[in-house]
């Protein structure tokens, strides 16, 4: 097996919809956790606290891993969906906001420290 590292670019970028729509849901985390309707998942689980949102989370994260070496695209697709709903609000529980976290990703990035990419 080869070392070699392989450059492959994603078939499709994030588009301005994607990113506004990771506003949005952002958005309606906080107004879900701020509102806590009834009936609803989010509410659900910001009751249930940081210690269950964390292990479902983690829980998310296995999956994503099974699928993704065992499953096809489609499986992964829907895991890595679930793990970054689950993420998010455990940021939002925490009260830090997305950008926070894609602003230390690129910090990282920008010093050439690519830790978070396996680097």
């Amino acid at each position: 097996m080869s070392n070699e590292i392989i450059s492959v670019t994603p078939p499709k970028e994030l588009t301005d919809r994607d990113l506004v729509f990771l506003r949005e849901l952002e958005a309606l985390i906080y107004e879900r956790k701020n509102e806590m309707p009834d009936g609803s998942y989010t509410t659900t689980m910001f009751n249930k606290g940081l210690d269950k949102i964390a292990q479902k989370v983690g829980e998310e994260a296995v999956e994503t891993v099974i699928a993704s070496k065992n499953k096809g695209s489609k499986e992964t697709i829907e895991e890595a969906s679930d793990l970054l709903f689950h993420l998010m609000l455990l940021l939002a529980k925490k009260e830090i906001p997305l950008h926070k976290v894609v602003k230390t990703l690129r910090k990282r990035h920008e010093k050439g420290n690519h830790k978070h990419i396996g680097e």
